[in-house]
């Protein structure tokens, strides 16, 4: 299994998006320092600079919608990344030679699971380590619990390269890189609505959100990042339209959803590796 999972990683690093993704993100730096420099230094109409507190709850907010953007990024990553891991090679015939050798194929899923898992969270953690600097030097400001949010991030990143490397094992690989992606994007809008029903205290609403984060834990996983970026005097106020956004949660998910997320990804990469072991190849 630690050959396929090295193996993976090597073959991601030689992937043409590898370094597209090391020299975007390296500019997406170099403009969040200019952004939030010209921010610590903006005036207002009146020719007044901006107070320590402006800056600095302003910054809160455009953290936490960097973050939001950051999470999409993670998410269309994994899906590209994990999809063709096993179609493509099944389609092309290219997996024939390997699996003739003595190498069990769950060792074999397991082993490319492993390594995307690692490789995504390696990516998120220097991404958001320059972000987060950038926002520092320019700024002075540090979220509460950056790191956290972080491994929030992560695991929405891995439960999307998981479903994508499970659906993969029958779909070709741009079905289910799609499907995948929609998994994420519904998972997200149904939570935007259940933020109505906590709002409104609408018991419906409330219950197809949960229903919702059981079956695709990528908003709990979210709304987990976003509780940890936002400040205390932020919390329930401000956020993108007050508690009914994206980018404000009152109360973060109970701790269970995050136990459940390692679980669902367990049974999710169980699911392929099994189903791959079934099939021809």
């Amino acid at each position: 299994m630690l050959t396929i999972a090295l193996d993976t990683i090597r073959e991601v690093s030689r992937r043409k998006f590898a370094p597209a993704a090391m020299a975007l993100t390296a500019l997406v730096t170099v403009l969040t320092a200019w952004g939030f420099w010209s921010l610590a230094h903006l005036h207002a109409a009146n020719g007044r600079p901006l107070s320590f507190v402006e800056v600095h709850s302003t910054t809160a907010f455009l953290v936490i919608f960097g973050a939001f953007l950051f999470s999409f990024v993670l998410a269309f990553g994994g899906a590209i990344l994990s999809a063709p891991l096993l179609s493509s090679d099944l389609e092309s015939g290219m997996l024939l030679p390997v699996l003739a050798r003595p190498i069990s194929r769950v060792s074999f899923v397991t082993g490319k699971a492993a390594a995307l898992i690692l490789v995504v969270g390696i990516y998120s953690a220097v991404a958001a380590v320059l972000q987060l600097l950038a926002v520092r030097l320019t700024t002075g400001y540090v979220p509460p619990h950056p790191f956290a949010a972080v491994g929030a991030l992560w695991m929405l990143a891995t439960v999307v390269m998981a479903l994508g490397l499970a659906l993969s094992v029958r779909l070709p690989a741009l079905a289910s890189s799609l499907i995948a992606v929609m998994a994420f994007g519904v998972s997200w809008m149904v939570g935007i609505v259940s933020s109505f029903g906590i709002a409104y205290h609408n018991a419906m609403l409330i219950r197809v959100g949960v229903i919702s984060q059981l079956l695709v834990p990528t908003d709990a996983m979210w709304r987990i990042a976003v509780y940890q970026l936002e400040p205390v005097a932020m919390l329930g106020h401000n956020g993108g339209f007050g508690p009914l956004g994206p980018f404000s949660v009152v109360s973060p998910p109970p701790i269970a959803i995050l136990w459940w997320t390692f679980a669902w990804i367990a049974v999710v990469l169980t699911f392929a590796a099994g189903t791959f072991s079934r099939r021809d190849a």
